[in-house]
């Protein structure tokens, strides 16, 4: 029952996007405030922490600064035209993506995003937006390809994903044959990633519901069909899972209240750890972001279990 309500508040959510689109923040009107581009963006292209964005309403797009200050809007050649004009040196150093999970948006990562900028490990961190809840693992591989083509310069490209976010990244690293090559991968860190798919996914996916979030259909499967389908990262890569609920009250085992531990799991990572929590609230831990920091830096989390 739980899960069902909260996906009927999703598809109330998607039917009022229209409506949702003209509420403060969440507008086009150059020089306003937005909040990123919650559900309704889809991230293009990145220079510095400056970012391109297409409307998934229309094909309209705008162009959001490092505070998501809507800077200029209309076409796409406007707005790379505007982007131009700041001049902003081309990619270099180390650079940090962040892939957000369904339903959710960048705002769900933009704590670790500003705990890293304080660190100063990364010239740029790249907490990227897409619509969540209308994408495929396959479609949103392909503009992630586009993003990660444009940062040729970089000394190496480290990446973090939570839930969903996390299968995109492992099949963009692993089976996804249109990577680009001239882009030095560094190393993974996967949060509460569904490795194993996932039960509220397949409760979900049969009916109206699936039909609405194809996305489910890539969570349905099974472990073996997504090894198959998404493949394992080819690159260093470690996996944080939550825990903390009453095994009895889900799965019968430690769980974050959307998955089971065991379901995180996946061949020939590089390291695993529990860290405890509910599924969105691990993703916004400072124990998560030391560990983060320590798996991209060394290839290894602060204590092993």
């Amino acid at each position: 029952m739980k899960h069902h309500a909260f996906f009927s508040l999703v598809f109330l959510f998607v039917t009022a996007l229209p409506a949702l689109a003209q509420l403060p923040g969440l507008n086009s009107t150059p020089n306003s405030q937005t909040i990123g581009g919650i559900f309704l963006w889809q991230d293009v292209q990145f220079r510095g922490e400056w970012h391109l964005q297409k409307s998934i309403l229309a094909d309209q797009y705008r162009l959001l600064d490092p505070q998501a200050v809507c800077r200029a809007s209309g076409s796409r050649e406007f707005c790379e035209k505007i982007l131009a004009r700041q001049e902003i040196p081309a990619p270099s150093g180390k650079i940090l993506v962040l892939l957000h999970g369904f339903a959710a948006s960048s705002l769900l990562l933009e704590n670790m995003a500003l705990w890293f900028r304080k660190t100063g490990d990364y010239t740029a961190i790249l907490n990227i937006t897409y619509p969540s809840a209308i994408v495929t693992v396959e479609s949103e591989a392909d503009q992630l390809a586009e993003i990660v083509a444009s940062l040729e310069g970089a000394e190496r490209v480290d990446f973090v994903g939570h839930s969903l976010g996390s299968i995109i990244l492992r099949y963009f690293l692993g089976n996804y044959d249109k990577r680009p090559q001239n882009i030095p991968i560094g190393r993974l860190v996967q949060i509460c990633p569904p490795n194993q798919g996932s039960e509220i996914a397949r409760g979900h996916n049969a009916g109206p519901v699936g039909l609405l979030f194809p996305v489910l259909a890539d969570l349905s499967i099974n472990g073996p069909e997504m090894k198959e389908r998404f493949g394992i990262p080819r690159c260093e890569f470690g996996i944080l899972a939550g825990y903390g609920q009453n095994p009895s009250s889900f799965y019968g085992e430690e769980n974050d209240a959307v998955l089971p531990v065991s379901t995180t799991r996946l061949d020939d990572a590089k390291a695993w750890k529990k860290i405890r929590g509910d599924h969105s609230e691990v993703a916004n831990k400072i124990e998560t972001f030391e560990n983060v920091r320590e798996f991209l830096r060394n290839g290894h989390f602060l204590e092993e279990n």
